[in-house]
């Protein structure tokens, strides 16, 4: 709006206006005398008017009202009509805080018009001669051997924002500030599932995706604008960045390559990590399996959605994991820290990218380095963690190896072999439950979690004690177990905590 007052072929005049109202953006122009303007006019647009629709000093309170409810910039009228700008429109823009300027009787609303459009065209010229230098800047940083976190740091001075670069797990490259979990997650999920990139976020982030193609390999650029309106150099980032995420794919995919070739036993790896993962890729739909690299489901797979793209992803959640891929088309690996640790990371990070695995899911198992075992051995239970998590339709499934106990052990065993034990030894009783509602399996489970006591299960259950005995004989008759032996006690808590969650001590 400063712009066209200060314009001296325009011969503009002020009639109300303070210095914020005429710095407002003008977005276009609207000419427009209809009664109604609101379907002429849109948001941030410059309304030239006439004055046609007034017919007495009352319609300009109104008038005035719809324009500023629309969100115009501001309104230049003419004087053409009256010969004048009535002092009723003057007030009504300062009730309403729209600036309003006089054109005069000898300057058209179409000169207004093309001179805006000649402003903008310089601007927009200005834009690409301003852009244009920021590439050769930018390549010239690159050529210069600049590393990725000084080019993302330049640019974030420059621009006065905030910004950073992810990968699909989550993990930050380089920022310029530290990024909490609750922040991460929506970036996220806004990467991998926006229709479309750029996208902006839940919490006014722009999200730009560096490199083509799968979501799952891309990082993405994200900018937190300090402002509503910056500029939105970004993109040229993202391009330049493309360069340097392709390098460091290209060295992890080398070394694949010859770790897959020439594989070197994990034992003999520096270090020889403590904690084994196992991750099996299966279609999407049950029943499917795509464990068997030759088979044709494993092509299809693979094909489309790229069994690299989980291997990467693997790797940016766990920096430090060594793979390869096993006889059955397994990705396998090592590293270190704990098997909690490395569990959480898996969970949390691998887990960012669920909503991309639309034609895969992935079995994950966890195993650490027992005191005396080998690498091998963990590899092996996690191996068998793997196979159990397969139950689990979800996009991600984990389970981690802990068979250090009998419960750990039973969680090694695939989902389905778990129910059929427990239906096998606990079948009589449920059948008998079914048809008197007798109570005998909740009466077990909770005498078990008594570690067999009578008196403390009857008086936790409010039940006689002769009744806590009578429905632990019919136990015992039906499933042909003595709950003296330790053997039989334990196969019917196992099968009841499989059955029904409990995790009573026996």
């Amino acid at each position: 709006m400063r712009d066209l007052l200060d314009a001296p072929q325009l011969r503009m005049r002020l009639l109300h206006g303070d210095a914020g109202e005429l710095d407002r953006p003008v977005a276009r122009v609207c000419a427009t005398d209809m009664p109604d303007p609101r379907p002429f006019v849109t948001a941030g647009a410059l309304v030239c008017t006439g004055l046609v629709w007034r017919k007495d000093a009352g319609d300009s309170d109104r008038y005035v009202g719809l324009l500023a409810g629309a969100g115009v910039a501001g309104v230049v009228a003419g004087q053409a009509l009256h010969g004048h700008v009535p002092e009723d429109v003057v007030i009504a823009c300062e009730r309403h805080g729209l600036p309003l300027l006089s054109a005069p009787q000898s300057v058209p609303f179409s000169r207004i018009i093309e001179y805006l459009a000649e402003q903008a065209a310089e601007v927009r010229w200005r834009r690409v001669q301003s852009r244009a230098d920021r590439q050769r800047k930018l390549l010239a940083a690159v050529a210069a051997g600049a590393d990725i976190e000084t080019l993302v740091a330049d640019f974030a001075a420059e621009q006065q924002v905030s910004a950073w670069l992810l990968t699909s797990t989550g993990t930050v490259i380089t920022g310029t500030a530290d990024l909490a979990p609750e922040e991460i997650d929506p970036i996220i999920a806004t990467a991998l599932t926006a229709p479309r990139l750029p996208a902006v976020t839940t919490g006014a982030m722009r999200v730009l995706q560096v490199g083509a193609g799968d979501r799952i390999t891309a990082w993405y650029l994200v900018i937190r604008p300090s402002a509503p309106e910056f500029d939105p150099y970004g993109t040229d980032l993202a391009a330049v960045a493309e360069l340097y995420r392709q390098r460091r794919a290209d060295r992890q995919h080398l070394d694949w390559e010859l770790a897959d070739r020439f594989p070197v036993p994990f034992s003999e790896q520096p270090g020889a990590a403590g904690v084994a993962l196992v991750c099996e890729i299966h279609a999407a739909q049950p029943g499917v399996s795509v464990v068997d690299p030759d088979s044709d489901a494993a092509r299809r797979v693979s094909e489309a959605t790229g069994a690299m793209a989980v291997r990467t992803a693997l790797h940016d959640a766990l920096p430090e994991l060594v793979t390869s891929i096993d006889r059955e088309g397994r990705l396998v690996g090592v590293t270190g820290g704990t098997q909690e640790g490395v569990a959480a990371l898996v969970r949390e990070r691998i887990g960012r990218i669920a909503p991309a695995l639309s034609d895969i899911r992935l079995a994950i198992g966890i195993g650490a380095r027992q005191p005396e075992e080998t690498v091998a051995g963990a590899i092996a239970a996690a191996a068998a963690a793997s196979t159990a998590a397969r139950d689990d339709l979800a996009p991600v499934s984990l389970r981690v190896a802990d068979i250090d106990s009998a419960v750990g052990l039973l969680t090694a065993v695939p989902g389905g072999l778990q129910r059929r034990f427990a239906e096998r030894v606990l079948g009589p009783v449920l059948e008998y439950d079914r048809r008197h509602g007798a109570g005998l399996v909740e009466t077990l489970g909770v005498y078990l979690g008594c570690e067999g006591s009578w008196r403390q299960a009857a008086d936790r259950m409010h039940l006689h004690l002769n009744t806590v005995r009578y429905r632990i004989g019919r136990v015992e008759e039906l499933t042909g177990r003595d709950l003296g032996r330790l053997d039989d006690r334990l196969d019917l808590y196992l099968a009841v905590r499989t059955l029904f969650g409990q995790t009573a001590p026996v």
